[in-house]
């Protein structure tokens, strides 16, 4: 036979968890409300990057062309046009392409870009 005290010996935790969730969740909900300047923040968590003296490199947010050219060869492998020979394209290639490759659930249409892209490259450090 259940009782009351039985009841409140195994439901007091999820009971309490619940209630403390909710508290929190509803000062949160108080202090946005009074200082809007701290749901700005909330809304960008990530805004402090751009002053941040270690910043990643931008990626190029561009579509493909039709036909790689040399310029978006470089893009998309992430090299730069002076110094370039055969190891550091292979070398730019192959973390590309550990990033994208398909049997990664990269995509097959990036992955044949990259490809396109090193070729390109290929053809002008030979000539």
């Amino acid at each position: 036979m259940l009782t009351f005290n039985y009841f409140i010996k195994k439901a007091s935790t999820p009971i309490l968890v619940g209630l403390g969730v909710t508290i929190a969740a509803l000062t949160g909900r108080q202090l946005v409300k009074k200082f809007p300047q701290i749901a700005k923040n909330v809304q960008n968590p990530f805004s402090y990057i751009k002053s941040s003296p270690v910043v990643m490199h931008k990626q190029y947010m561009g579509g493909f062309e039709q036909k790689v050219d040399k310029k978006e060869a470089l893009l998309i492998l992430g090299l730069r046009p002076n110094g370039l020979n055969r190891n550091k394209i292979k070398d730019a290639h192959r973390k590309v392409m550990v990033a994208n490759h398909p049997d990664l659930n990269g995509s097959p249409y990036i992955a044949s870009k990259i490809n396109e892209a090193k070729e390109c490259l290929e053809k002008t450090v030979r000539s």
